[in-house]
């Protein structure tokens, strides 16, 4: 289960996503979520990861894949 920020952030990826055919960039998610820092974005990236519902890919550039939905 996600929280509320984590469920908003992988809404925004799915949208995004197939608005573009190309998952946002950290700046965008981060504009997105009212953040301040790509390192907030980035651990939450990293808790939906953990939770199963994306697969990140690493050292590759908008590198995410979505595996389950909500």
């Amino acid at each position: 289960m996600l929280t509320k920020r984590q469920a908003q952030l992988y809404k925004f990826l799915k949208s995004y996503y197939k608005e573009h055919q190309v998952m946002p960039s950290f700046e965008e998610m981060k504009i997105f979520m009212n953040h301040k820092s790509k390192s907030s974005i980035f651990n939450m990236l990293g808790y939906i990861e953990w939770k199963g519902y994306i697969k990140k890919k690493e050292n590759h550039w908008r590198a995410i894949e979505i595996i389950k939905d909500l």
